[in-house]
C-alpha cells in the first residue's frame, strides 16, 4: 500500500485512549495506527482522587490499552520510546527495530517531583506519575498509625487530593492531620461561588490550610 501513512501515538494516556476509541468508530482509510506504551495499561489521572478516597480499586484506574487497540485495529508496542529521529522519521524502542512514522503524537504524562526542595526525595512523593503515587498511597494507608499528610499545591487537584486523603484516613479509623500548602491563596483559579463551595468542603473534611493570605 504505497499510500499508507503511519500515525504513531507515543504514550497511552487519556488523550490517546480517546483517539483509539474514536478511531475504532471511524478509522481513517489508508492510515496505519500504532501505540507505544511501557505496559498494556495506563492509569487515568481523573480517577485519582476517587482512588485515594477508596471509592475505586487500583485496577479500576487502568485504561486497558490492549482492548482499545484491538477495537481500533491498531498495533500496540509494549515498550518505552527512547528517541525520535526527525530526519529518518523513526522512533526507537529498546529491543525493537526503528518504528517509522509520518505523524507522531506524544502523550507521556508529567511529573510533579521537586528534587530541588530539601527533604522532598526522602519524605515526598509526586502525584505523577500516577502509578508510583498510587502504590505509595496504598502502602501508607496500610501502615499509618498517627497520619500526618501535607499536600503542596492548592489548586483544584491538590484540594481534591487533600479531601480524599482526609476521607480515606478517617474511614480507616484515624484522626488525620492533612494540610494543604501554597504560597498564595487557595483555589485562585475558581470563581467566587465555586471557590466558596470548595473552601466549605475543605473545612467540612477537616483539611488545614497553610497559605499566604
Amino acid at each position: 500500500f504505497p499510500n499508507t501513512r503511519d500515525l504513531v501515538l507515543i504514550g497511552g494516556g487519556h488523550s490517546h485512549a480517546l483517539v483509539l476509541r474514536k478511531w475504532g468508530m471511524m478509522p481513517l482509510a489508508g492510515c496505519r495506527l500504532t501505540v507505544i506504551n511501557p505496559g498494556p495499561t495506563a492509569p487515568y489521572s481523573g480517577m485519582l482522587p476517587g482512588f485515594v478516597a477508596g471509592h475505586y480499586s487500583r485496577q479500576e484506574l487502568d485504561i486497558d490499552l490492549v482492548k482499545l487497540a484491538r477495537f481500533a485495529g491498531a498495533r500496540l508496542i509494549d515498550g518505552a520510546a527512547e528517541g525520535i529521529d526527525l530526519d529518518a522519521k523513526t522512533i526507537s524502542v529498546a529491543g525493537r527495530p526503528p518504528i517509522a512514522f509520518d505523524v507522531a503524537a506524544l502523550d507521556i504524562g508529567i511529573t510533579s517531583a521537586m528534587p530541588q526542595l530539601e527533604g522532598f526525595a526522602k519524605h515526598g512523593i509526586p502525584a505523577k506519575p500516577l502509578g508510583k503515587f498510587a502504590a505509595r498511597w496504598e502502602a501508607y494507608r496500610a501502615t499509618a498509625q498517627v497520619p500526618k499528610v501535607a499536600v503542596i499545591g492548592s489548586g483544584v487537584a491538590g484540594a481534591e487530593l487533600a479531601m480524599a486523603m482526609c476521607f480515606a484516613l478517617r474511614k480507616d479509623g484515624h484522626d488525620p492531620v492533612v494540610t494543604l500548602i501554597d504560597r498564595s491563596q487557595v483555589l485562585t483559579a475558581l470563581g467566587d461561588v465555586a471557590r466558596a463551595k470548595m473552601l466549605a468542603a475543605l473545612a467540612a473534611q477537616g483539611v488545614d490550610l497553610a497559605v499566604d493570605s
